[in-house]
């Protein structure tokens, strides 16, 4: 070992990361690990420090032995030009040859996150390899099993977004995947499902944004009328087991076991399974729905109208207006609808969004405070080669063909088919269930007869389900009719009051876009002049800044806008990438996108205007 080399990495590593520096100088990391690689140092022929590793009698250079640097420059010439903000995951850090070539060879801003699956192959690393001076000057996040790995969840968050999604480079070290593939491959897979959660989040929201805001408005009489899911909460509050129905292919299986436990659990459908129930009599105590679009075909099934509707008030208005009943609302995270709570001292209670109705539905379910909730029809996956049960989209719903579909463990088959989407909703639900069974005292039992495998829940026949958790005589139905609203008539009234003043914030919007756009252009008109003066410049960057917060104060409909114009705002962001020459090309660049920021922001301030008065303006 090299002190001086030691003592040269440790300072370089405390400049960016501290906590990190302190935690590998403590004997006891290498003391605890259970890793038995056996690292050895050697020198290949062109001068470098190269690694050898050797587990049981299997033994492998990290690096060419007659020639280490070339290796690393090919590597380095078939990632080709690496973009000034990418995320760069490099698998495996070796005599670490690779990583100083890669920081070499691409700008500060690059970010670069480097996963190393040997505590030993680490410390040698920092003894053997002068690193300080590719560390000292940039931020390189190290993730290393046995020290910090339970960090690389949070590292990935950190580094990766929508808009520098086209940008990403992985790479794998040579030789690595002979001793460490299981610990690699699970961590590549975590990196794809994060791209793939990325990308079905931004799709969704590009998929919602066009009628959120409209749904959002023509919804407010009914938020307006004070009840959530915290009152429904109170009114059944004795009950102790609900069981969320989904619309999966199984669901066919065992529907009818369900009218054993009307009156005994409280059940809760999601909207696509409301038609398969009712017209097999089974009547729900609510159904929850969350789709901006969703079809109101699906329960327009005779008698359905009476079913209590739980939703977000985002969801579509002709769901919402077509129920003869209770409509329930909670918070999704858009602020007008929580706002008319908070402006009388309340709070509309929230549920965690996994993307799916079920999802929402159970998150719901576990909030008001079930302490057994039983999943039915949740099958995540193509059971029997079906997307659905019968009766949702189709009378009977077709086979289909699921060749080249991913596969996941089945509850009761070794693997069942499924699609990518399905497999986030999978992975967002044994994550809640980890997360809520860690300080709560929470069953979870899937009767799920087909379908995938949920970690956390316990698999049981939906009638073994009904006959052990459903032993209540409990009148929903009237629970609910009883139900009365959280806010009093001169709560509603303030509310009313301030919905009425919302299209004049709009108003307010589009004049401060107004004021914003001549200051860009009087940004652009500096950055032509021959010497840019900085103070005059940065005076005029703050006055820009200052608009824009003014803005935001009207943050309920600033909000809306923010959403409804997220597909301009991602071209303007990701253009921000992208850097000029000069200090005066790139105000000049930042000019000309504020300004055309500026445009769709007053265009949309207006559509929204126009498009709130007539529901906001006609609630009394």
């Amino acid at each position: 070992m090299s002190k001086e080399i030691w003592e040269k990495n440790i300072a370089a590593m405390e400049k960016w990361y501290p906590k990190f520096a302190d935690i590998i100088q403590k004997q006891e990391i290498q003391e605890k690990c259970k890793d038995n690689t056996q690292v050895f140092s050697e020198a290949s022929w062109d001068g470098e420090v190269i690694f050898r590793i050797q587990k049981e009698e299997r033994s492998l250079f990290l690096g060419g032995k007659r020639n280490a640097k070339e290796p690393a420059l090919m590597w380095m010439e078939r990632l080709g030009e690496i973009h000034t903000y990418a995320p760069v995951f490099l698998f495996g850090i070796g005599s670490g040859i690779y990583l100083k070539t890669l920081v070499e060879h691409t700008k500060e801003n690059v970010n670069v996150v480097v996963y190393e699956p040997s505590v030993k192959i680490f410390y040698k690393l920092l003894e053997e390899a002068d690193l300080s001076k590719s560390i000292e000057n940039r931020p390189i996040a190290f993730i290393v099993e046995g020290i910090n790995g339970e960090e690389f969840e949070a590292v990935m968050n950190r580094v990766l977004a929508v808009q520098n999604m086209e940008f990403l480079k992985e790479e794998i070290h040579p030789n690595y995947r002979e001793f460490y593939g299981n610990e690699i491959v699970e961590k590549v897979r975590r990196l794809h499902r994060k791209i793939q959660q990325i990308m079905i989040d931004y799709n969704s929201a590009q998929l919602f944004q066009g009628s959120l805001a409209q749904n959002i408005f023509q919804n407010m009489r009914y938020v307006c009328e004070g009840y959530h899911t915290k009152q429904l909460a109170k009114a059944i509050s004795d009950g102790k087991t609900a069981i969320l129905v989904a619309a999966g292919p199984s669901l066919d299986k065992n529907v009818q076991e369900l009218k054993n436990a009307k009156n005994k659990a409280f059940i809760l459908a999601v909207d696509t399974a409301v038609g398969p129930l009712v017209r097999r009599s089974i009547i729900p105590d609510a159904f929850v729905t969350i789709d901006p679009h969703k079809d109101l075909e699906l329960i327009e099934a005779e008698g359905a109208e009476k079913i209590p509707i739980i939703a977000p008030a985002t969801a579509r208005t002709a769901l919402i207006e077509h129920q003869d009943n209770k409509k329930i609302f909670y918070f999704d995270s858009y602020a007008l609808p929580a706002h008319i709570y908070h402006i009388n001292g309340k709070t509309m209670p929230a549920a965690a969004s996994g993307g799916s109705v079920a999802c929402s539905g159970f998150s719901i379910l576990f909030r008001m405070g079930f302490q057994t909730i039983i999943l039915v029809g949740q099958d995540l996956a193509y059971t029997d080669n079906k997307s659905h049960a019968d009766g949702t989209f189709q009378e009977k719903m077709p086979e289909e063909n699921t060749e080249g579909m991913i596969t996941v463990k089945g509850n009761y088959q070794e693997k069942v088919p499924t699609l990518r989407n399905l497999r986030a909703y999978l992975e967002w639900f044994e994550t809640y269930i980890a997360g809520i069974k860690r300080e709560n005292d929470v069953r979870v039992i899937n009767a799920t007869e087909g379908g995938a495998y949920i970690e956390g829940t316990e698999l049981m026949t939906l009638r073994d389900a009904i006959a052990q958790n459903c032993d209540q005589e409990i009148d929903f139905t009237a629970r609910i009719e009883q139900m009365e609203p959280d806010l009093t008539e001169a709560e509603r009234r303030k509310a009313v009051a301030y919905l009425h003043s919302v299209p004049e914030q709009f108003q307010k919007i589009k004049e401060y876009a107004g004021q914003m756009k001549r200051a860009y252009q009087r940004l652009e008109k500096i950055s032509r002049e021959r010497k840019v003066a900085e103070d005059i410049c940065q005076k005029q960057l703050k006055k820009i800044k200052k608009i824009s917060e003014k803005c935001q104060e009207n943050q309920p409909a600033f909000q809306l806008i923010d959403v409804t114009m997220s597909a301009a705002e991602f071209v303007i962001l990701s253009e921000y990438y992208y850097e000029e020459e000069s200090t005066e090309k790139e105000l000049q660049e930042t000019a000309r996108k504020g300004m055309i920021y500026c445009d769709v922001l007053t265009k949309c301030a207006d559509l929204l205007k126009e498009m709130a008065e007539e529901p906001l303006l006609c609630i009394q």
